[in-house]
């Protein structure tokens, strides 16, 4: 019994190593260019209920509640920094392409660039919404939906109803407030 008991014992940190996930992440990421001054990361901490331009409906007031974190991360490089650009591009679309992630659907943005929403979870319930937009030669945006349960497709219809108006006014009113108390 005694030897059983060992034979566990040991074997146990090496089955909890091996089972380890060691891949990079997309949270991995957004921490290992939290003191790039080339990004901006932010982590969105203003009410979601004052950036819509419309009534929303229950279903989607319930997905609002759902939503436990925003953050975003931007990139514009300077001039003499496409190869950077290129770089940073790839092991992003490589993070993306991790089996975790679901494609919902493929978009374009600004007349110039092209999106991805992509999530983790089953396809009613996700736990992580990746909105992933990219700007030829000018940079790419990504933004995490964290939270619980959330409806995918709800999710979709809420990121139409945004208006931006809404937004960036709610982004100075952080901003302000976030000053003041500095």
């Amino acid at each position: 019994m005694k030897k059983k008991f060992l034979l566990v014992y040991l074997l146990l940190p090496v089955l909890l190593f091996i089972t380890c996930d060691k891949q990079p992440s997309l949270q991995s990421y957004f921490v290992e260019k939290l003191e790039d001054p080339s990004f901006l990361i932010v982590n969105i901490p203003f009410q979601l209920e004052n950036i819509f331009s419309e009534n929303l409906t229950q279903e989607e007031l319930k997905a609002v509640s759902n939503i436990g974190k925003l953050n975003l991360l931007v990139y514009r490089p300077k001039e003499n920094q496409v190869q950077l650009l290129k770089q940073e591009l790839k092991t992003v679309e490589q993070l993306l392409e991790n089996k975790r992630y679901q494609n919902l659907f493929e978009f374009k943005a600004f007349d110039k660039g092209q999106g991805s929403f992509l999530f983790e979870g089953e396809t009613d319930q996700i736990e992580e919404g990746i909105v992933f937009v990219s700007i030829p030669g000018s940079g790419f945006g990504l933004l995490r939906i964290l939270g619980t349960d959330i409806n995918p497709l709800v999710l979709s219809k809420l990121i139409k109803k945004i208006d931006p108006n809404l937004l960036e006014k709610e982004i100075a009113d952080t901003r302000s407030g976030l000053s003041s108390l500095l």
